[in-house]
């Protein structure tokens, strides 16, 4: 008996890596909003990352988490410290600008976690049109690889949320300057 579910454990493990071989090492999560307001208003929103606890998810809910900043625009950091499950620690670096069309940034995670992640903006008739990138790199462990498949179900709705509140700070601070 024991045998014979040492050898299906051994089967299915050997199935999995199997399998992992042909996933990808790289994952790409994409998703994009309507600003009612220029790009150069939504731009000013990112790439001051003193602005980021307001609509980075989870984190403008978190009262209970520390915070720094550091920098010139280029080389600029957001570092925070929370408690809170699911937000840990984590810095932003900013590594590239062209005001107004595109930021980009530099994520590091516990762990020795990093990512990518880019904000292009494109001024569009129905308003500018931001579209937040997000790269990271899997490599060749098989959990990581498999976990990589449900970034887009569990990180995904987590953007759309993040986008939703860029639009609503963006398009209240636009309203506010009299466009």
């Amino acid at each position: 008996m024991l045998k014979s579910f040492l050898l299906g454990a051994v089967t299915l493990i050997a199935i999995l890596g199997v399998i992992s071989i042909s996933l990808p090492r790289q994952i790409h999560l994409q998703r994009d909003i309507i600003i009612n307001a220029p790009a150069d208003v939504a731009y000013e929103q990112l790439s001051d990352l003193r602005n980021w606890p307001n609509w980075l998810p989870g984190h403008h809910i978190d009262t209970g988490k520390s915070l720094s900043y550091a920098g010139p625009p280029i080389g600029a950091r957001y570092n925070w410290t929370s408690q809170r499950r699911g937000i840990g620690q984590g810095i932003v670096t900013i590594v590239a600008a062209e005001p107004p069309s595109r930021l980009v940034t530099n994520l590091e995670f516990e762990e020795d976690d990093k990512a990518h992640s880019t904000f292009v903006l494109e001024e569009t008739e129905e308003g500018t049109k931001l579209t937040w990138h997000f790269d990271k790199y899997m490599g060749d462990n098989p959990v990581r690889k498999f976990s990589g498949l449900l970034i887009d179900s569990t990180v995904g709705e987590e953007f759309e949320d993040g986008l939703e509140n860029i639009k609503k700070e963006v398009e209240a601070r636009y309203v506010l300057s009299d466009k």
